[in-house]
């Protein structure tokens, strides 16, 4: 990686966390096909899953369900399903998940310079962290998934408030995510956006939404943000 060091343009770094700095999609896809099977669903497939994803767990699984489901279920068996499903997860969240190669040294090269780092993930916020506390911790300066009372991204709400938090402003923050949703987030607070291509997202998919991509690992990822300040 660059030693550039940051001018002090750019105050803090925002990531997204499913697909952006962890691989979680072995756990998600263990606990939605826990829950498909608990009522005689087909199982999905890794590629299945990662188009579920992105927009929360409650999305990912109904759209799980919709596909893999041949009975159907009302909304009194799908919130059932749910709740099996979040209960095996928060019990199952770190087995296989791991952060993606280079990204843990680049959290740590940016803590070095001062830079102000934070999550803000559609994952629930309690899950978020566990996860961050056994991956990847003391690190983060802001940590949050879902809350009562913000909308999930690409409502930008969370993501301010966290900037905010962190003693930052739009101007002075870059986001990093890894998908359409990320991409929208981004927009929508008006800051500056990376949208990686190693996550849960290929470069293709991406382009024919229109998003650009030119960040294939984290050392890429050091580099753009490098250029970014």
């Amino acid at each position: 990686m660059s030693s550039t060091e940051y001018n002090g343009s750019m105050k803090a770094v925002f990531f997204d966390l499913d697909g952006t700095l962890l691989d979680t999609l072995p756990d998600i896809r263990n606990a939605i096909n826990y829950a498909l099977r608990a009522y005689d669903g087909e199982e999905a497939s890794s590629a299945d899953v990662r188009r579920y994803v992105g927009r929360g767990l409650y999305r990912a699984l109904s759209s799980a369900a919709a596909e893999k489901n041949p009975k159907g279920l009302d909304e009194n068996e799908f919130n059932l399903m749910f709740a099996l499903m979040k209960n095996y997860y928060s019990r199952h969240a770190v087995v296989e998940t791991k952060p993606y190669p280079g990204i843990a040294e680049l959290l740590h090269s940016l803590k070095r310079k001062g830079i102000r780092l934070g999550i803000v993930s559609n994952k629930a916020d309690s899950i978020v962290k566990e996860i961050i506390g056994e991956l990847l911790p003391d690190i983060f300066d802001f940590v949050s998934g879902e809350r009562e009372g913000y909308p999930l991204k690409p409502d930008p709400k969370l993501l301010l408030d966290g900037i905010e938090a962190v003693g930052s402003s739009p101007a002075e923050t870059v986001y990093v995510g890894d998908s359409e949703v990320d991409a929208e987030t981004g927009k929508r607070a008006g800051i500056r956006t990376v949208i990686v291509s190693y996550g849960f997202r290929s470069r293709e998919e991406l382009g024919r939404n229109g998003i650009e991509t030119s960040v294939d690992n984290a050392e890429e990822l050091a580099e753009r943000l490098e250029r970014m300040v």
